[in-house]
């Protein structure tokens, strides 16, 4: 006589069949992922990478912070490269690596509207790039604006009339006390602001600023350096923006080291 197996038995044998199979495949899924410490779409960073990128080592970590900070710059810089198609087929070698491909991967992101933000001028620029050939009073201010107007190179007449002999030596070119051609807006003198006010880029005029005069100019956005449209397309990006771009990727921290919050744009411990 065959004895028929209970219905109960059936059910626990496959319930452990499954219990079993689950298993597996989760060890395999850990097992896989154990030396990733981030992954975005199909760009890995390795546990390795993570503590060299934070100064750390295996045999002296980083601090949990650090690499939180080093995963939190690369998920972004790996986003926005693979949004703009500049993404380099090497890893980072050093957190400044990330930095300067951070920069230049969301000035690339910024690059189709860094002109036309730039040329709404004082009023919405991110940044004035100024030329001004500065003189004792108005009149003499008119005397350099009519030559600029009348075919002297901007350079030229500053070289020729400027009382500033840093201005003039510059060809007009009003730099920041780095060095830089662009400077931010409110570091520009509230007088010189409010004279460009309603005034196109690359248009001179001469205007009465007090204590002295000058011819002023927003320069053309085609003068400027290869650093400077940098900048300008970085600042031309908002927030709001780069939180979209980020926040649409698909984004994978391993928990040892915490997770992908989207609120912050940043990875946070597990308990945040």
């Amino acid at each position: 006589m065959k004895r028929r197996r209970s219905s109960l038995a059936t059910a626990a044998l496959a319930t452990l069949a499954g219990a079993l199979a689950l298993s597996t495949l989760s060890s395999c899924a850990t097992f896989n992922r154990n030396d990733v410490a981030a992954k975005v779409g199909t760009h890995e960073l390795s546990e390795k990478e993570v503590q060299e990128l934070a100064g750390g080592s295996k045999d002296d970590p980083a601090t949990a912070a650090a690499l939180r900070d080093e995963l939190t710059k690369w998920i972004r810089v790996a986003v926005i490269e693979d949004e703009v198609g500049t993404t380099p087929p090497t890893s980072p070698s050093s957190s400044e690596e990330l930095d300067t491909r951070l920069s230049e991967a969301i000035s690339a992101l910024g690059a189709d509207t860094a002109q036309s933000t730039y040329e709404t001028g004082v009023a919405g620029s991110p940044v004035v790039c100024l030329a001004a050939i500065t003189v004792d009073n108005i009149d003499d201010a008119n005397t350099a604006l009519a030559a600029v107007n009348s075919g002297t190179s901007f350079a030229d007449a500053a070289h020729q009339f400027s009382t500033d002999t840093a201005i003039a030596d510059a060809g007009g070119v009003v730099k920041g006390r780095d060095g830089s051609e662009c400077i931010a807006p409110n570091t520009v003198n509230p007088a010189v602001t409010a004279a460009l006010k309603d005034t196109p880029v690359g248009q001179p005029i001469a205007a009465d600023l007090d204590t002295f005069s000058a011819v002023l100019m927003l320069r053309p956005y085609d003068e400027l350096s290869p650093e400077s449209k940098k900048l300008i397309a970085s600042a031309s990006v908002p927030q709001t923006e780069l939180d979209a771009v980020v926040n649409a990727a698909d984004i994978f921290v391993d928990p040892r080291y915490g997770r992908w919050d989207s609120a912050t744009g940043s990875v946070v411990t597990l308990t945040s």
